[in-house]
């Protein structure tokens, strides 16, 4: 029982080196995880974890909104509705990293968000978006965004 207690044991061990040892995300995927979370916090109305990759000195809509903004915006528009939906289409993401300089992203998108109090949603919008990126260690910041 206790050589199967330890076989056990050391299956557990190789399995978490195994996933730790998998391949690292690139900055494409790293940006594409993000938006992703950020996203699914939104529709589960958890407005801190959508701000939790939002840069302090986040900047919108031409300088007329900034990162507390921003949050005041997403926790009225998740008090507004019962439920949020958003899906993120047509994604592009271009890394620029200049010599010497931090490496910056600029991540565009089309987004459907719809809404509503019941089963079916009672609204819906298409947006285009545009949101800039700066590089922190392993981890993007979002820097600004645009929609329209």
């Amino acid at each position: 029982m206790a050589s199967d207690a330890r076989r056990l044991a050391s299956i557990f061990c190789l399995a978490l080196a195994l996933a730790a040892c998998g391949p690292e995300l690139d900055d494409e995927a790293r940006i594409e995880r993000t938006l992703a979370v950020m996203i699914e916090a939104l529709e589960q109305g958890d407005v801190s974890d959508f701000m939790a990759p939002v840069a302090d000195d986040f900047i919108a809509v031409n300088g007329r909104l900034d990162r507390r903004a921003l949050g005041l915006l997403a926790r009225r528009e998740r008090l507004a509705r019962e439920a949020v939906s958003i899906q993120r289409l047509d994604t592009r993401i271009e890394i620029f990293a200049p010599d010497g300089g931090d490496a910056r992203a600029i991540a565009s998108f089309r987004a459907l968000a719809t809404g509503g109090t019941g089963l079916l949603p009672d609204e819906g919008r298409f947006w285009r978006v545009e949101t800039g990126w700066r590089r922190d260690g392993d981890d993007w910041m979002l820097i600004s965004a645009e929609w329209e």
